[in-house]
Formats: C-alpha cells, sequence, structure tokens
C-alpha cells in the first residue's frame, strides 16, 4: 500500500494534489457539522457544552467546505496539466490550516484531541504540497493558538470556550468525554505514525536518488570519477586483506576532438553512449565497475583479475568497438579506443592510477587502437 500511495504521490499533478486536499478536507468539515449540530440539539448535554458557540461554529466550517468546493471546481478542468497551482494550494491550506486551528481553540488543545488532528492534518500537508504554503499555514496556526493561549493566561477569555465547567463536574459526561478524546487519540497516533513512516520512507528515497545522481555520469549513465575513486579505496582494501590482485584499465577513444568537429557534439555524445554501453556489456556486473572519469575517458575496475585475464577483456573489448559503425547509416564511420592499465597486487589507488595513466600514454605513443599492461607488484614512491 505505502509503494503505491508513495507511486500516486510522484505521478500526480499539482491540480490533483490540491483536489486531493479538497476531497479529503470536505468530508471532515462536513462530519464536524452534523456532529456539533448534534450535540448542540441533545438535551444531556446541554450543561456540558455552550450550545450558542458550537452553532455559531457551525458557519465557519460551512464557509471552508464552501471556499475549498469552489477551490476544487476551479482547478477540475486542469487537473491534468503539469503548471503549477498557486493560489488554489494557499487557499487549500490556509482554509484548512485555521479551520482545524477555529476547533482546537474551541474545545482546548490540552482537554481535546483536535490537536493532534491539527498535527497530522500539516504532516499531509507536508506529502502534498511545496514547502512555501506550508509555512504560512504553519505560522497563522501557530500564531493563533499562542495569542489564544496568552489570553487564556492574561484572563481575556476563557479555556476551552465550547466546553462548560459542568462537564468536568459530571462523572458520566466526563467518563464519556475521556472515552472520545481517548479514541481519537488512538486512532490519530496510529495515523501520525503512518504519515512519519510514509514521510521518513520519502526522505530516504530522494537519499537515495540523491546518492545515485553523486555517482553517476549523467550522459552516460555509467558510474562517475567520484564513485571509481571510492571504489578503487574499497579495492585496495580488499586487496590487501585477501592478496587477491585487481586491474585498473583507462580507456581513451582515439582521434574523438575529429569526431565532435566533423559530426558534431550531438554525435559526439552519441558515440559515447554507445561506448558506455560496450563497456558495460563487456565487463561482469555487478563485480566489475565501468566508469566515465571525462571528456572520451573511462575506466574499467576489474577485482580477482590478473594480467591474463585482463588482457582478455581489453582484447574482447577493444575489438568490440573496432566493429562499432557510428554516424549516419549511409555514411558511417568507425572508431578505435587505446587502453592502459595496472594489474595492482601492490600499492594504492594512487599509484594504480599513475601506472594505469602511464600504460595508456605508451599505447597512444605506440600508435593508438591497443593495449598496454603492467603488473604493478611492489609499492612506489
Amino acid at each position: 500500500m505505502r509503494a503505491s500511495l508513495e507511486r500516486l504521490l510522484a505521478s500526480t499533478t499539482p491540480a490533483r494534489r490540491v483536489l486531493m486536499a479538497v476531497g479529503a478536507s470536505v468530508p471532515f468539515f462536513l462530519m464536524l457539522v452534523i456532529v456539533h449540530r448534534t450535540a448542540a440539539a441533545d438535551p444531556a448535554l446541554v450543561g456540558a457544552l455552550d450550545a450558542d458557540l458550537v452553532r455559531a461554529t457551525q458557519w465557519p466550517l460551512l464557509l471552508a467546505c464552501a471556499a475549498n468546493v469552489l477551490v476544487g471546481a476551479w482547478v477540475w478542468p486542469s487537473r491534468d496539466a503539469t503548471t503549477p497551482c498557486v493560489w488554489p494550494t494557499r487557499v487549500v491550506c490556509l482554509t484548512v490550516g485555521i479551520t482545524y486551528t477555529l476547533v482546537t481553540v474551541l474545545y482546548g488543545p490540552y482537554t481535546a484531541p483536535s490537536s493532534i488532528v491539527l498535527i497530522g492534518v500539516l504532516m499531509v500537508g507536508v506529502l502534498l504540497f511545496e514547502p512555501g504554503p506550508l509555512r504560512v499555514v504553519a505560522l497563522a496556526c501557530t500564531l493563533g493558538l499562542a495569542a489564544y493561549d496568552l489570553g487564556v493566561l492574561a484572563g481575556w477569555w476563557r479555556y476551552a470556550p465550547a466546553l462548560r465547567p459542568a462537564l468536568f463536574d459530571d462523572p458520566t459526561a466526563m467518563a464519556s468525554w475521556l472515552g472520545w478524546r481517548t479514541f481519537v487519540l488512538v486512532c490519530g497516533g496510529v495515523v501520525l505514525m503512518a504519515l512519519g513512516g510514509l514521510l521518513f520512507a520519502r526522505l530516504d528515497a530522494v537519499h537515495q536518488q540523491l546518492d545515485a545522481l553523486s555517482h553517476t555520469d549523467p550522459l552516460t549513465g555509467l558510474a562517475n570519477r567520484r564513485r571509481l575513486m571510492e571504489a578503487l579505496e574499497a579495492e585496495v582494501a580488499r586487496r590487501n586483506r585477501t592478496g587477491q590482485a585487481f586491474c585498473l584499465v583507462l580507456v581513451d577513444a582515439d582521434h574523438f576532438k575529429q569526431v565532435n568537429d566533423t559530426w558534431g557534439h550531438l554525435q559526439g555524445d552519441a558515440v559515447l553512449c554507445a561506448l558506455g554501453r560496450v563497456l558495460m556489456a563487456g565487463v561482469r556486473s555487478p563485480t566489475d565497475l565501468a566508469a566515465r572519469i571525462g571528456g572520451e575517458e573511462f575506466a574499467l575496475l576489474l577485482p580477482d583479475t590478473d594480467l591474463d585475464e585482463a588482457e582478455a577483456v581489453c582484447a574482447r573489448l577493444r575489438a568490440t568497438v573496432a566493429r562499432q559503425r557510428f554516424g549516419d547509416p549511409l555514411a558511417p564511420f568507425a572508431l578505435t579506443v587505446s587502453m592502459g592499465g595496472a594489474v595492482c597486487a601492490a600499492g594504492d589507488a594512487r599509484q594504480a592510477l599513475r601506472e594505469a595513466d602511464q600504460q595508456l600514454y605508451l599505447a597512444k605513443a605506440l600508435g593508438r587502437d591497443r593495449v598496454c599492461l603492467r603488473r604493478l607488484r611492489e609499492a612506489s614512491t
């Protein structure tokens, strides 16, 4: 159910979010109107409630219902549009927040469970809307409750004006009141826990997305340089524990500047994406790591790989790239790659990178379109 709700919230347009808030608030407001009317007309509660004040508060509830229904009718025709709904969001947030604050003041934030409902309303708002309108609502509700508490302390008005002292003197009425309050508190607590879990789940999902973005090259979808360095450091630590060598290979597209100059940067980006797919398909997943570390330069990190195995992998990848044809099908062009790597039985990440870079430079110096690998047996200084 949580996953379904997550997908619903992720795919919902701003107008539909407003409609969801309207659909959730209007029935509750109408329920409060009915409850208030019933309570005010009940002879058994005449001494426990201020019937005139309870009846008077029905008008703000009805006005809030009318305002939200009008907003819903306004945004309904554009419910599938992705444009922001600024003022409808503000109106719905303010009417819901202020109305619930009024109910909280009416029955007292400490003797009635309406305050926990108000917290739940704000949490629902966090799930549905952007922070801007919610800050205004939270500020308005906080100032309203603070002014109410200060007025009570100063003696300007009494606490919980809808409740009369007789409620607390009548054991039967008090027992009914406490039972209703406990029921709402328990139900509200369960709902708040569920909403809190959903909020934290969304926060974790956002953190995972940010972490993935910070480790992914946006063009090719491969790991980026940061991810490569983290994996390389981890591989050095693993090698130090187990004694099993790894191989770091740097891959460079030969004469790539000519591709951009001749075919344009868009075609150059398409070539880089194709190279990324070839490298990803040519290594063991998820053991090996293919990364783009800048421009037309890529890297392969191959754990538990000796010199002969690394040579076989690089030869296969070089041949696969050489068979690829890029550009227009009517005028395709080929591309080659130079590869330099180090099979590291010793040394740290910096030394592995330096040795692989030297071998890549050697491959280019020898005419490109070739593989140069060397075993790094001892840590160099």
